[in-house]
């Protein structure tokens, strides 16, 4: 983003969302100085080094606090901290080329975005023009996408509000042409009936990107990891927020809710890692009706 004429004053609002935790897990450079992005996290599998790089610590934050340390790099990683984040915005970049080059121009399509975060999947395709994109989240990024809209000349919509694993819905989420979720199904106890969900959501296409198993080919596997690690207040059987689905079972789920064709994101030399990809699942999957010619 540094070539928008962003000012003095969105820097600093960028700065202090960044450290405050609301504006630092997905890639954007907004100046030399305020970088944010988990890129350096994934690609040294080194949870908490750092997911902010800023010159522009408002004062009410003490240097000293747990919260700001978890977010703030080690400015002696800074160069590999760009280096990273330019290659998970190469990735994030590749899902969106992807599925546009399948499903038709932004400007014909509506979108989701289920677990958005700060809204980076929203914002590019609302500079490509996207008639309708909504990101929905159940942590409050309405500040975030306030400001980047702002700074893009974007008009990326926000719904704070949270998926129910009871009812396997988000409240008046209504349909979409096209459906993301990204790093979203390992986070939820229930991923299968979440999957369900996002299928009935999508009326064209469903991207899901997750961590994989190794299993074997034909293996329909779900395999629970950590409990309350994320969400330390959920209760069982809602507590396992480390869930891992293997690829066989991922694309069985997805042929079984009647998707025909289905892509796997296949890396790119300026994206993510060869290792990050054998670990990581992503697939697009498209209704028979919207099948590319």
């Amino acid at each position: 983003m540094r070539s928008y004429n962003i000012s003095e004053e969105q820097l600093c609002l960028a700065s202090k969302l960044a450290c405050s935790g609301l504006l630092c897990y997905q890639p954007f450079v907004f100046s030399n100085d305020v970088i944010t992005g988990a890129g350096y996290e994934f690609a040294q599998s080194a949870e908490g080094a750092g997911l902010v790089h800023t010159n522009r610590i408002p004062k009410e934050f003490n240097l000293k606090s747990p919260g700001l340390q978890r977010h703030l790099i080690d400015s002696e990683i800074a160069d590999d901290f760009k280096v990273h984040n330019e290659q998970l915005s190469s990735f994030y970049q590749s899902i969106i080329d992807m599925t546009l080059s399948k499903t038709g121009e932004a400007v014909d399509l509506t979108f989701a975005d289920v677990g958005s975060n700060c809204g980076y999947f929203p914002l590019e395709l609302s500079k490509r023009g996207a008639k309708k994109v909504v990101g929905f989240d159940s942590e409050n990024y309405t500040e975030p996408y306030k400001l980047l809209n702002s700074i893009l000349s974007t008009s990326a919509e926000f719904q704070h509000t949270a998926y129910d694993p009871v009812r396997g819905e988000i409240p008046d989420a209504g349909r979409f042409d096209v459906v993301f979720s990204v790093a979203v199904l390992l986070h939820l106890s229930d991923p299968l009936a979440h999957l369900a969900f996002l299928g009935k959501m999508a009326k064209k296409a469903l991207f899901v990107w997750t961590p994989t198993s190794d299993d074997g080919d034909d293996e329909l596997v779900v395999r629970y990891h950590s409990q309350n690690r994320y969400y330390e207040n959920s209760k069982f059987p809602h507590c396992f927020d480390v869930v891992i689905l293997s690829p066989a079972m991922l694309r069985r789920s997805l042929e079984l809710m009647g998707f025909t064709e289905i892509h796997e994101l296949k890396n790119t030399p300026a994206g993510l890692s060869d290792a990050w990809f054998e670990k990581h699942t992503g697939y697009l999957a498209i209704r028979p009706d919207s099948v590319s010619e």
